[in-house]
This record gives structure tokens, sequence and C-alpha cells, in this order.
């Protein structure tokens, strides 16, 4: 059953309310991992006794599939936590996942019960430290545009109004704090009589987590300072005013639920034991490294300062392109209403590629291709130059977080899992690429060497089925089916910069089986980028010009 929606979030406290939350997950997980064992303990005697594949799967395995998914969306729903993320990736695994599950599934891109109305108000209040009328003209905190595993996002319009010089300067009064032996944000916080979301906002680019003793921060003057306007409510009218800002002023808010990291850092313990435990017996891959990264990364999710400032630098990069701004938007951060657990960035108007395809279904067969086709090829493009030209990505990868805008125009929301690939990790995905495209078995198995994917020795052909598998859409790396070459060949070491890397393409993969694209491979049109990449850096010879071309092949 789903929580009651006007219920507080809570957050596990103590090691009996963890104690009993990790016995509950392991409970329901081993109840539906067993309904699985016996399914297919049952599907064998069901062939022995005749019959068909196409029976088996129409009259045994599609109920089993419904009910087993309706059990993991429960279990994601109920505990919430990581195991939503985790829920929300397997609903986007249309490739390998039963087609069941991930329709149940997918309902957690988009369909998490929020937090109430009052207590979302009484977050957004203390992150601001200000009434929400003062920064805008309208929030609506009734129906969120989306609730996930840490947040949830409300549309809303800031408020358009002018400020004195005087009202000005009043806001901005700041004192200057030395950090004593032992102080953290939140003791010099209380001691001050002072809100820890004004002190990171007049803090910006310092390492307020790990404050060092002697340094200098700035504080907020005393609150009689505040009589006045809030320095949010003068940075919502900036923007309002201002050319760069959001459109009309409407942006979107996001919130982080509170003390949320806690229940996340235990829910990841449990994975990982049952990575562990899915390594020795189910999968040959090395899913403890894969869930470490994610662990690596998870705690980064909660500082929405860090996310503003990577999803700014993303937006830019992207926009140096030419021509890029007609297929392509990233939302950018609102100055002076960020926070680390408050986001206020400019609203896309766009849907959910999930629930694209109410929108296609009137389309004739040939146009609903087409309109398919751009979209799944712009999504690709997106994350293609993300990873090959600055290296920085969105590493979420979810249909949640796309968005389909007016003229087929890609919307990608969600910075909070993002990665930088290393230069070096960079050039050598980049030559992965390129053998991949060129199909070339010897230069596949060399750049998964520079790679740092580790392999049990086997046939060259075997390696490149794996490679295809984990890093183009062409290929198809199924853990449960019998004939995957998982079962043929062990990953003994999967390098950490690299699992976000696999999630993107899988994320590919999933969407282009879900709307039908086929033969659609992302190592044919990342191939450009690559190459751009590799020339930059001396890797690969120049391009030949069109002349050069010509004269070279004797065609006019």
């Amino acid at each position: 059953m789903a929580p009651d929606p006007n219920s507080r979030h809570e957050v596990v406290h103590g090691p009996f309310q963890a104690f009993f939350r990790t016995t509950q997950f392991w409970r329901r997980a081993t109840g539906i991992y067993l309904s699985y064992k016996g399914a297919q303990t049952k599907a064998q005697a069901l062939r022995l006794g005749g019959w068909d594949t196409e029976k088996l799967k129409e009259v045994h395995w599609k109920p089993h599939h419904a009910w087993a998914g309706e059990e993991m969306y429960s279990l994601c729903v109920d505990m919430r936590g990581f195991y939503l993320k985790v829920g929300q990736f397997l609903g986007a695994r249309g490739d390998f996942m039963p087609l069941p599950v991930c329709e149940r599934l997918s309902r957690l891109h988009d369909q998490v019960p929020p937090m109430p109305p009052a207590q979302t108000k009484e977050v957004i209040e203390r992150e601001l430290n200000a009434p929400l009328e003062d920064v805008f003209e309208w929030i609506d905190l009734e129906k969120p545009l989306g609730s996930a595993s840490i947040s949830q996002v409300h549309k809303a319009k800031l408020r358009k109004k002018k400020f004195s010089r005087r009202q000005r300067k009043q806001a901005a009064a700041y004192t200057r704090h030395i950090v004593a032996p032992g102080d953290d944000l939140g003791s010099i916080a209380r001691a001050n009589n002072v809100l820890v979301s004004d002190i990171e906002r007049l803090n910006t680019g310092v390492g307020l987590s790990e404050l060092q003793p002697g340094s200098l921060i700035r504080l907020p003057s005393s609150r009689d300072a505040h009589l006045g306007p809030s320095s949010s409510a003068i940075a919502a009218a900036d923007a309002r005013s201002s050319s760069h800002g959001p459109h009309k002023g409407i942006v979107a808010v996001k919130v982080q639920y509170p003390d949320a990291y806690p229940t996340m850092a235990l829910d990841l313990g449990n994975v990982k034991a049952a990575a562990q435990f899915l390594q020795k017996t189910e999968i040959k891959f090395d899913l403890t490294s894969a869930v470490t990264e994610l662990a690596n990364q998870i705690k980064l999710e909660f500082d929405f300062v860090r996310e503003a400032n990577i999803m700014d630098q993303i937006s830019s990069q992207l926009q140096r392109h030419k021509g890029i701004s007609k297929k392509i938007e990233i939302p950018c951060s609102v100055p002076g209403l960020v926070t680390r657990r408050l986001l206020v960035m400019n609203f896309l108007d766009g849907l959910q590629i999930t629930r694209l395809g109410d929108k296609t279904k009137k389309l004739s067969r040939k146009k609903r291709k087409v309109a398919v086709e751009r979209i799944v090829h712009r999504v690709a493009e997106a994350y293609g130059r993300q990873l090959l030209y600055g290296g920085l990505f969105q590493a979420d990868g979810h249909p949640g977080n796309i968005l389909v805008m007016k003229g087929a125009r890609i919307g990608l929301i969600d910075y909070g899992q993002s990665k930088q690939l290393p230069m070096e990790s960079k050039l050598a995905f980049a030559q992965l690429i390129h053998a991949l495209d060129e199909q070339n078995d010897s230069q596949i198995g060399e750049a998964l060497g520079r790679l740092g994917v580790v392999l049990e020795a086997g046939d060259p052909a075997l390696t490149s089925r794996m490679a295809y598998g984990m890093f183009d859409t062409r290929g198809r790396v199924d853990p449960f089916d019998p004939n995957s070459p998982l079962k043929k060949m062990a990953v003994k070491h999967f390098p950490s910069d690299m699992f976000f890397v696999l999630r993107v393409v899988q994320l590919l993969r999933g969407l282009s089986t879900h709307m039908g694209v086929n033969n659609f491979s992302t190592a044919h049109q990342w191939r450009p980028f690559a190459d751009d990449t590799l020339r930059q850096h001396g890797l690969l010879p120049p391009a030949k010009l069109w002349w050069q071309e010509s004269a070279f092949t004797g065609e006019a």
C-alpha cells in the first residue's frame, strides 16, 4: 500500500528503526527473488508437459511479471529512499526487463507520493528565509510537477517588484565571522541566530562542509535588519527584470525532503549486499563497483548548490555549439535563489517522454516514425555532446528527466547526479566509440583495456559482443538471457568512472526499444563527436576536406 500523501516524510532514526527497515527490505526483496526461482522451476515442468514458448509467455510468465512488477512498485513507494532510484532505473530498461514490470515501475518516474503542501511550504520558507508571497506571485503546492527519491518540484511565478537602493543595501548587510575550533555550519547559525541557508547564500563557492579554524566567512546582519525586504525577494525581482531571466517569471522550484540522506545511506548498504549476492549467483558482472560508485555520487546529490553550478555549466557548454538551442535546452538556475536544499530554475514547458505516446497516437504511422526517431536522436545527441566534448554530463538517466518540448526540442532536467570524466577516460571512450562504429574487433578490445574494463580471457568476437552490449544501443547484454555474453565471459572489473556512461547507454537503449526505433546506434551517432575530440588531441589525423576527398577517390 502506498504511503498516505498527507503524512509528513519521515526519516530513519536510531538502531531499532534502521534494523526494522533493513529487515523489511530483505523480507520483501527475498520474496520477489524466490518467486522467480519458483516460477522458473514451474516453467521447466510446463515445458516438459508440452507447453510451447508462446503459451508459457502469455499464460505463465505475463501474470507473474505483472504481480512481481506491482510488488516491486509497492516496495519502492512504501520504503522510498534509494529503492526509488533502483526502481526508476529498472523501469527504464525495456531492453531486458519484462514489459509488465517496466509498465508498473515506470510510474516511479513521476508518480511518487509527495510531501503534503504544509510541510513543503515550511521547507521552502525556511530555505528562502522569507514568506512565500514575498518571493512568488504564486506557487502550486497542491500538485507538484514531479516527485522522486530525494526531492519534489513545483511550478511557480516570481514576484515582480522594485526595491530602493537603501532596501537593497539593508538586505545585503553582513558581518565577518572567524571560525573557531569545533565550529560547523549548524553551530555557527544557532549561536548567531541566523539561518544556515542565509550563510550559504553569502558564501557561494566556500567549502562550508569542511570549515577550517581561523577562516573567515560572512554572516547575515542581525535579524532586525531583515524587517526590510529579504535577499530572496530582491533576487526574485532581479530575475523578473533581467532579459536573461525566466520567461515571464515562470520557474521550477526543487525542494529537498528533510533529512533524507541517512535513510538513503542505509538503503545503499542493503543494495550493496544484494549486488554482492547477485554477482556471485546470477550475473557475472562487477556489480559491487557499480553500487560503490553510486554511493559516492549520492552524497553529492544532496547539495543543490553543486547541482545548480553543474547544470549552468552544461547549459553554457552546449550553447557554444551552433544551432543546438533549436534542438536541446538545459535549465538555468536563478541567482540568489539556490541553497543546499532548494533550487529555483527556469521552467521548461514540455511533456515527459514517457507520456509521448498519447500525443503521437493520432499521427499517421509514417509521421509518428519520423517524430519518434527525431526525438530519440536528439536525446542521444544531447548526451553524446556532453560525454565527448566537455566530459561533464547528466548521469541520472531515466525517462522522467527527459522532456519533449514544442518543435521536438528536448529538455534535460535534474543534475543532482552528474559526472565529470577525467581526460584520460574521455579519450579512451572516444577511441572505443570510433572502434565500435568501425566494427573493428581488435581496436574494440584495445579500447576496452584503455578504459580499464577487465574481462575474462575470451575470443575477440565475444569481447566485441560485450562491448556493444555495454556501450552501443545496437548491442544487448541481458543478464537473464541464457545466451547472454555475461553467462560466457565475466566482467572482473568495471571502472567507476564509466558506470554512469553505461547508465546513459542503457537509458538510450531502453528508450529506442520502447519507442520502436530499430537499428539505432549510439556509436554511429556519436562517432563525429568522438572523432572531433580525438583530432583535437592528435589521436586521429585531420579530416580530409571535400576537394581532397574528391581528388583522392577520383569522384566529381
